[in-house]
């Protein structure tokens, strides 16, 4: 499953990197369309120990934003 959400997430970058790169709008809306959907998928394909990582990061890191 790891291998799965690797390339989920590779396929992610390539599209950011097409979307900044690009002028035509088409394409824009296209490969936001395919970052979305492939961010999606590699979070679904990783191992639940990743994706609780994730979770807990982003309850805290916030947190600690709004003590500035």
């Amino acid at each position: 499953m790891i291998l799965a959400s690797l390339i989920s997430l590779v396929i992610s970058f390539l599209a950011v990197y097409m979307y900044t790169n690009t002028t035509e709008e088409i394409v824009k809306v296209v490969t936001v369309g395919i970052a979305l959907i492939s961010l999606f998928l590699s979070f679904i394909f990783a191992p639940w120990s990743i994706v609780l990582l994730l979770v807990v990061s982003l309850v805290i890191v916030p947190s600690s934003w709004l003590n500035y």
